[in-house]
């Protein structure tokens, strides 16, 4: 929200937002001569939205700018958009791939040959070389060693992180699901979600064809999720407090399960009208699923929820 609907408008540029992704028209009709390019967070956090990837970038092309993928809750693990017409994919480093919580770190990768308008002439060959001489060389935001080990560290074990919690997540959305004191759950592998076939179309655990436990392709949706709670803020708020595992904090993607209400936190800055058109309600509770037994997870869900 900040760098789109705050940065961006300071520094000149005009943001246009697509209210529902998954309208391959209402892509067509924001872009005018004007616009330098498409982006898109898949899955989206906290809403748990996801749109056609393949279709995005046609439109994309069309107009000759690139599309842009956020793909930071999936990790490489789940999501591989390049394959699918993404021309620059970025990651929050800092999130699930450095799983301990400890290292500050993003990635930019993209790829060559990005003959777009809205690329810079040095940039079109090989817009990655570009990022590592202009902004980061020239101007200095660079990742330190030290945040780098942090982040190769935990890189080691990627797959088989998402994998297992991915798992949990769904072991936990289908416990909420049934909760008397839950409205709704955004989770897009419950098969009742109504962007679940959608997202099944892309959303893969990487190389499970290969695995000796599988021995085939399997779905796996990544472990954010999100839960509405009956009777509103103040419920959620009772909720929140009550939990005594679960680690509320704002962050996401530690190997332990963190939860916050965005509405009080993370996207506390957006504003009511803002939050409303991003689909955050004041009752909605973000969870990151971690590597606990899920029993534990659900569990302390449990009992917070039946103190409402």
């Amino acid at each position: 929200y900040m760098l789109f609907d705050v940065r961006h408008p300071q520094m000149g540029a005009e943001v246009r937002w697509v209210n529902d992704a998954a309208n391959i028209d209402e892509w067509n009709s924001k872009i005018d001569d004007n616009t330098s390019f498409l982006f898109g967070e898949l899955p989206s956090n906290p809403g748990q939205t996801f749109f056609d990837i393949s279709a995005v970038a046609e439109v994309a092309h069309s107009h000759k700018i690139p599309l842009i993928i956020d793909s930071t809750i999936a990790t490489p693990a789940l999501l591989r958009p390049f394959e699918h017409g993404a021309d620059i994919v970025i990651h929050s480093v800092t999130k699930t791939m450095t799983s301990s919580g400890f290292g500050i770190a993003g990635a930019v990768i993209a790829k060559k040959g990005l003959y777009y308008k809205s690329v810079p002439w040095e940039g079109q060959q090989d817009y990655a070389a570009y990022l590592k001489l202009l902004p980061n060389r020239d101007f200095g935001p660079n990742l330190s060693p030290f945040h780098a080990i942090l982040t190769l560290n935990d890189l080691r074990t990627l797959r088989s992180k998402i994998d297992y919690l991915s798992r949990s997540a769904m072991k936990v959305a289908q416990f909420l699901a049934m909760h008397p004191a839950v409205e709704k759950v955004e989770y897009l592998g419950l098969p009742e979600h109504p962007l679940h076939e959608l997202a099944s179309k892309y959303m893969w655990l990487v190389d499970s064809e290969y695995d000796d436990v599988y021995h085939m392709k399997v779905n796996r949706y990544g472990h954010l999720l999100s839960f509405l709670v009956k009777g509103g803020h103040t419920k959620a708020r009772k909720v929140l407090d009550g939990l005594k595992r679960i680690w509320r904090s704002t962050d996401l993607g530690r190997i332990k399960s963190i939860a916050n209400i965005p509405t009080i936190s993370t996207h506390q800055q957006q504003g009511e009208e803002s939050r409303q058109e991003a689909g955050i309600p004041p009752n909605l509770i973000r969870l990151c699923v971690g590597a606990e037994h899920p029993d534990d997870i659900i569990g302390d869900l449990e009992q917070a929820l039946d103190k409402i």
